[in-house]
């Protein structure tokens, strides 16, 4: 039967509705920059001095009235390392009249879009920090006159001495297993490291919460709440937080955090262009590099087969 009545099927021109707010979901944790130090960078090349002890021995033994004689091995020279800083940047830039019209979650008036983004383009340069300082990469040394940018050592290219690859003949399994975890915090603390702080993706977080069975879980609240997750987890050089990273999907980082610092050549700073069109706009920019005073204090397991 026709409706006779007014009727929102038939009538033009109801006032759509749309809801004053902006939901952004994109991730923003970065555990790795929030856990290691910073210190002030001076140069694009950054050099640090590392020493060693002897070996200790348990025939040091000497005679009354002995004399001192001196070799060549009663010292031993130092060793320096470096990385290059590498200048990592974000921009953005927006139209005018875009500027004037009235924006869903912004309003409308002078820079109510470029401040917005300005704030996007910050998290997704911080973002693009915290994955480059845990990467593969290697460093490359910037050569402004011939293009070349530089490039910073991440993290786990730094850790050389204490690694373990899963997959092989001693660690078969291509998931993490409580044998390649703790062999891994025996050798860095056979190095004289002590990591305090593990890092790995959800699947590697997940695993080390199957180490422990739900019969010697913990339960609370009158036996309705049980926990499925470790977060720290106690193995040879002590307690160690177990925390998760989003770009470490197939490796496990083991690091004494006090031992790695990211020096900031220039701190995040926006820079406005020069107004040369119908737009405003700018970017933001920074350089740091990875410094490791001591890699040999923490280590790393490769080879996991995980996809997320």
């Amino acid at each position: 039967m026709a409706d006779n009545h007014v009727n929102i099927e038939q009538q033009v021109r109801q006032r759509e509705q749309v809801l004053d707010s902006i939901t952004n979901l994109s991730p923003k944790d970065r555990p790795i920059m929030a856990a290691l130090g910073r210190q002030d960078a001076t140069s694009t090349k950054v050099e640090w001095v590392k020493e060693s002890l002897a070996a200790a021995v348990d025939n040091d033994k000497n005679a009354h009235g002995f004399a001192v004689t001196f070799d060549a091995a009663d010292w031993s020279a130092r060793t320096q390392d470096f990385n290059y800083t590498q200048l990592m940047k974000k921009q953005a830039s927006v139209d005018l009249s875009h500027e004037s019209v009235e924006k869903v979650g912004l309003g409308r008036g002078p820079k109510t879009e470029l401040n917005h983004q300005k704030t996007l383009k910050l998290d997704e340069l911080l973002n693009n920090v915290e994955k480059t300082i845990v990467s593969n990469n290697d460093r490359i040394q910037p050569l402004p006159n011939t293009g070349t940018a530089g490039q910073l050592r991440g993290i786990q290219k730094f850790i050389v001495t204490n690694t373990i690859t899963v997959g092989t003949t001693k660690y078969p399994e291509k998931t993490l297993q409580p044998v390649a975890y703790d062999d891994l915090a025996q050798k860095s603390w056979q190095q004289g490291g002590y990591p305090e702080k593990v890092f790995g993706g959800v699947q590697i977080k997940r695993a080390i919460a199957g180490w422990v069975t739900q019969v010697n879980r913990p339960v609370s609240d009158g036996g309705k709440k049980l926990t499925a997750v470790i977060n720290q987890y106690e193995s040879v050089p002590g307690m160690q937080d177990i925390i998760l990273s989003r770009y470490l999907t197939n490796v496990l980082l083991m690091l004494e955090t006090g031992r790695w610092k990211l020096s900031y050549l220039r701190e995040p700073k926006w820079y406005d262009i020069a107004q040369t069109g119908d737009f405003l706009g700018g970017y933001y920019a920074t350089e740091l590099t990875v410094v490791a005073l001591a890699e040999e204090s923490s280590g790393k397991i490769t080879g996991f087969s995980y996809t997320a």
